[in-house]
Order: structure tokens, then C-alpha cells, then sequence
């Protein structure tokens, strides 16, 4: 399953690296290169997208659902989950400033001279990316999350149970609590 994984880790991390650098561009007012090519980011965060979802459902389908982010980003370390965190107050506080200050114009997006569009963009291109390679990075760390585990008598539980939630029985740890 690992070696699935790697390649969308990987590009979810080129996707953040030239979401930044788009956001930078349009921050700083430089054109941004390779001008239109830049929408292509949208497409890429649906290539990462559905195999991050697979896996963070896979991951956190036994946990409760107010659990969910805790047990996709088990295997990230601390920092990587409060820059996400970070980011995501960043991208809210950005959009609120680019639907402020949006040039009216007629027609569809563009990557307009003062760069206001592709700054509102990319700041939740950045958040989007940045979860797929947490979440991804995640379960490359924590494969023990993406395993069925059973008790004695062949029931399906959680990675982190000690008690079989069917039948009770005693369920030995198989890896160190994260």
C-alpha cells in the first residue's frame, strides 16, 4: 500500500510548493509563471484528493467522527498538524481580505494584473494540498491504521482498542499507541 502512496504524497507536496510560490508571486504583484498554466493547480488537487479521502476514511473508520482529523494525522508530528491548523485560519483570513478587495470585472478568472484571483485561490489550494500530504504522510507512518485487525474470535476492531467491542474479549496491543 506504501508504495501507492508515495506518489501522491509526493505530488500533493509539489502541488503545495507551487501553490506557495503562485501566492507568493501574486502577494509580491509579480506576473505569475507560466500565467494561465497556474489554474491548472485546481485540477491537481482532485488527483490528490481521492486517493487522501480513501485513505483518511480508511484510516479513521473505526474512530468517532470527532476523532476524525486526530486519527488521519496521527503519523504527521505536531508542528505539520498546527501549520495546518495555521493555514487554514491564514486561507479564512485571506479570502475575507481577496472578496474585499476583488476588482469587479465581467467574464470568468483570469490572472489579472494585481493578482487578487489567483491569491484568493491559491491560499485554499495551499490548504488543500497541504492536508493530502499530511494525511498521506500520515498513513505511510501509521500503516497499522490501514490494516483490518481482529480479536481472537474474528471480530473487526479498532486499531487502538484493548477490548473486542463485540464479545469483550482482551485484545493484545500489536503497536505502540500514537
Amino acid at each position: 500500500m506504501n508504495a501507492l502512496l508515495y506518489p501522491f504524497m509526493l505530488l500533493s507536496a509539489l502541488g503545495l510548493l507551487l501553490s506557495i510560490a503562485s501566492h507568493l508571486s501574486a502577494l509580491a504583484g509579480i506576473p505569475i509563471p507560466g500565467g494561465h498554466l497556474v489554474w491548472s493547480l485546481h485540477a491537481g488537487i482532485f488527483a490528490v484528493w481521492l486517493p487522501t479521502i480513501l485513505v483518511a476514511n480508511r484510516m479513521s473508520r473505526h474512530g468517532k467522527r470527532s476523532d476524525f482529523w486526530t486519527l488521519a494525522l496521527s503519523g504527521c508530528p505536531v508542528w505539520a498538524r498546527y501549520m495546518l491548523y495555521g493555514l487554514f485560519g491564514y486561507a479564512v483570513i485571506n479570502f475575507i481580505f481577496c472578496m474585499n478587495n476583488m476588482p469587479g470585472h465581467q467574464g470568468g478568472l483570469n490572472a489579472s494584473n494585481d493578482g487578487t484571483e489567483v491569491r484568493l485561490f491559491s491560499g485554499h489550494w495551499m490548504v488543500f494540498y497541504a492536508v493530502a500530504l499530511a494525511t498521506l504522510y500520515s498513513a505511510i507512518n501509521n500503516p497499522h491504521l490501514l490494516k483490518s485487525r481482529k480479536c481472537a474470535h474474528g471480530h473487526e476492531v479498532a486499531p487502538f482498542d484493548q477490548f473486542c467491542p463485540t464479545c469483550g474479549a482482551v485484545l493484545a496491543p500489536d503497536h505502540p499507541r500514537t
